[in-house]
């Protein structure tokens, strides 16, 4: 299995459809095609954000290599040409730096949805480039994704791993509110579910998508999920579960 992150992109409608990541707690700086600091000269006089990416480096060819069950902080640091103490300037624990790979794929994907987004777009475009530009940096993080497993939900608790991804999440909340504003889905639908229901299925689909364990199906899936979802967001079936939980009070009372 995959240690999925929770999904969830949009834009803020409080401004008036101007996108700015930055502002709701993402750290979009750390992103594709910035060219990272020199790492010229002793790695003892690089600078500290210069010695942090190389640990980060060596983690994620360590994890890819062993997988985050055999992966040690020792194994990092050997790797990195750095000793222990160096390591834990930076990280108290591999648990802390897989997470820290966690938020550079969270960092990419934002930057590359805010690239990629436009206001004036409607649901089913909005929608599509929003997973299309997640499943594209997920799958250059699929090293990470595919052997982080044990750290989703063991090594981190669910409040740790939910605020890893807190600012991804509320913003697919904050996409599902403006669908319904503008009366794109059902206004009485349950934003807070709806939300869910796009973010779980699109991270169920990923390991299908990108043929871990042979499980690739068609190189059309990415394209039947965002269909299959926009076709489900239209097409809410909300008076048939409105009736079915009148009729479950009323059978309650009786």
């Amino acid at each position: 299995m995959l240690a999925v992150p929770q999904m969830a992109c949009g834009y803020d409608e409080k401004a008036a459809g101007q996108m700015d990541l930055s502002t709701r707690g993402m750290r979009v700086g750390t992103i594709a095609g910035v060219n990272p600091p020199s790492i010229e000269g002793p790695m003892r006089t690089r600078p500290p954000e210069v010695r942090k990416q190389q640990l980060l480096k060596a983690a994620r060819a360590v994890l890819a290599k062993k997988g985050f069950a055999q992966m040690r902080v020792s194994d990092v640091v050997a790797r990195a040409g750095m000793s222990q103490g160096a390591f834990y300037l930076h990280f108290s624990s591999k648990q802390e730096i897989v997470a820290e790979l966690f938020r550079s794929l969270i960092n990419q994907a934002a930057a590359l949805i805010q690239a990629r987004h436009s206001p004036a777009d409607d649901m089913k475009t909005m929608l599509r480039n929003t997973i299309s530009c997640y499943y594209k940096v997920c799958f250059e993080y699929r090293d990470v994704l595919e052997n982080a497993e044990g750290i989703a939900g063991q090594e981190l608790d669910r409040g740790q791993w939910n605020e890893l991804y807190r600012p991804l999440n509320e913003f697919m909340l904050e996409l599902v509110r403006t669908w319904q504003a503008r009366d794109e889905i059902p206004r009485e639908a349950d934003p807070n579910i709806v939300s869910w229901l796009i973010i779980d299925t699109v991270n169920g689909a990923m390991e299908r998508l990108f043929g871990y364990a042979g499980n690739r199906v068609s190189k059309n899936y990415e394209a039947y999920v965002i269909d299959w979802l926009i076709s489900a967001l239209q097409n809410l079936n909300l008076p048939v579960r409105k009736g079915r939980q009148a009729a479950e009070k009323s059978g309650a009372g009786a």
